[in-house]
C-alpha cells in the first residue's frame, strides 16, 4: 500500500496525469445486446438488458491505470486524436506492436513500440512524423500499455 500511495503523490505532480480513485463510486451504463449497424435493427428482436461498468471493460488493474489527454496528431492511423483520453496499465508488459506511453529524455509521447533485432524504436502513426529510433545515450522509460481511450464526440 505505502507503494502504491508513494507512486500515486509521485504521478500527482506530473501535468495531465489523472488518476483514478480506487473507492470512486461506479455507474453501469444501459448495454443493448443487439449491435448497431447501417440498416435497422429489428423491432421484435429479443434482448436482455445488460449494464456496462466502464471501469470493468477498460480497467484491468486499477492501482496501475492511469488516464492521459492527448495533445497532437503523431498517432491519428491509430485513431488517436487530440482531445483523447487514453488509457494506460502500468502491469501490461510491452510487447512490439503495442501503443506505449513513454519517457524519452524526459519527454512524454504515446507511440507504437518497434523492437525487433535488438533495435528500438517508437513509431508514429502519422507520416509527417519521422520514426524516433532509440541511440545509445538516449534515456527511454516505456511507461505503460495504451489498453483504451475515451473520446467525447459532442461538446
Amino acid at each position: 500500500m505505502k507503494m502504491s500511495l508513494m507512486l500515486e503523490t509521485r504521478l500527482a505532480n506530473i501535468p495531465g496525469v489523472f488518476i483514478p480513485l480506487p473507492d470512486a463510486p461506479r455507474q453501469a451504463l444501459p448495454l443493448d445486446a443487439i449491435k448497431v449497424s447501417a440498416g435497422f435493427p429489428s423491432p421484435a428482436a429479443d434482448y436482455e438488458d445488460q449494464r456496462l461498468d466502464i471501469n470493468e471493460y477498460l480497467v484491468r488493474n486499477p492501482v496501475s491505470t492511469f488516464f492521459f489527454p492527448v495533445e497532437g496528431d503523431s498517432m491519428q492511423g491509430a485513431e488517436i486524436f487530440e482531445g483523447d483520453i487514453l488509457v494506460v496499465d502500468r502491469s501490461v508488459r510491452a510487447r512490439h506492436g503495442h501503443i506505449v506511453v513513454a519517457f524519452v529524455n524526459g519527454e512524454r509521447l504515446v507511440k507504437r513500440l518497434h523492437r525487433r533485432a535488438g533495435r528500438v524504436a517508437l513509431v508514429a502513426e502519422n507520416p509527417s512524423y519521422p520514426t524516433l529510433e532509440i541511440q545509445e545515450g538516449m534515456e527511454l522509460e516505456v511507461w505503460g500499455v495504451v489498453v483504451g481511450k475515451f473520446k467525447r464526440l459532442v461538446a
